[in-house]
């Protein structure tokens, strides 16, 4: 017997379906928006859909009876995120790029809407641009890596972020035209990796790539950061792509596809 078809488990398969399908759709779905997606008979769905939700996998909300995610998958995704912490999963693959390039490489992540660096190596470049391990950066227009997380935002999210903040000055390089922001925000997402030019801290420069987790999501930020005369404007293009491939190495042991 075909060992694949030894284990095969209609049931749990069809249940496995109709999480998936709710996952993958951004607004709720109803019963009959689910019956008409996958092939499962009526009744079967039924008591599939009452099991997810008495487990708290989903969710029936309002009054016409629409499904969306549960908060039980919410602590499960918690649970299995809490031993891939990014911190000791990171830290081999800072050492190896801070012995690359000798320049400073910094680790960062959002917690409750706040940028914080929650990791860093020491340059060798005789300048030093040591920042406290735990603070908070002040503005994501001025910071590469808060730039990426903007990048990564839903369009209506963003601009509502923006507009409470706003774009403050805080060097003279720093962007504070939305449209002209709105562009590098693009550049971004397709080049992989954010610049930052002086524009939160006169004289220094960083290039920053995305890690994610397992289920996708933005789980932090690896960056080089350098004086200006050890990091030219040249130097972008060819630290973005190393800091982008060390940001990938993570991504896949954090589980990413």
């Amino acid at each position: 017997m075909n060992s694949t078809k030894k284990y095969h488990v209609p049931a749990l398969e069809r249940a496995l379906d109709v999480i998936d399908l709710i996952a993958l759709h951004e607004s709720d779905l109803s019963f009959s928006e689910i019956l008409n997606s996958l092939n499962i008979p009526r009744p079967s769905l039924a008591r599939i859909l009452k099991i997810l939700t008495d487990r708290g996998i989903i969710t029936k909300t309002g009054d016409r009876g629409l499904y969306r995610l549960g908060m039980r998958l919410i602590y499960l995704g918690n649970r299995l995120e809490s031993k891939l912490k990014l911190k000791s999963v990171a830290w081999p693959f800072m050492q190896e790029l801070a012995l690359k390039t000798g320049k400073t490489i910094e680790l960062s992540t959002l917690d409750r809407d706040q940028l914080i660096l929650i990791d860093q190596i020491e340059g060798n470049e005789g300048v030093r641009l040591f920042s406290r391990i735990g603070s908070a950066y002040p503005y994501f227009h001025t910071l590469a890596a808060g730039k990426t997380y903007l990048s990564h935002m839903e369009k209506k999210k963003r601009k509502n972020v923006l507009r409470k903040i706003g774009l403050p000055m805080v060097t003279q390089h720093t962007i504070t035209d939305m449209a002209k922001l709105e562009e590098e925000l693009s550049n971004i997402i397709k080049n992989g990796y954010a610049f930052e030019d002086q524009e939160l801290r006169e004289g220094v420069r960083r290039v920053v790539a995305p890690i994610y987790n397992y289920h996708g999501s933005l789980a932090g930020c690896i960056g080089i950061a350098s004086p200006i005369f050890s990091f030219t404007y040249e130097d972008r293009e060819y630290l973005g792509r190393m800091v982008k491939e060390v940001a990938e190495k993570i991504s896949s042991s954090m589980g990413a596809k």
